[in-house]
């Protein structure tokens, strides 16, 4: 569960959709 956090975090830096569907992929 850890990695979808930080995976969540770096991905709104790349793009807001992010946000609301944390994806590590």
């Amino acid at each position: 569960m850890e990695a979808v956090i930080l995976a969540g975090g770096f991905g709104t830096r790349l793009r807001p959709l992010t946000l609301t569907r944390p994806k590590p992929l």
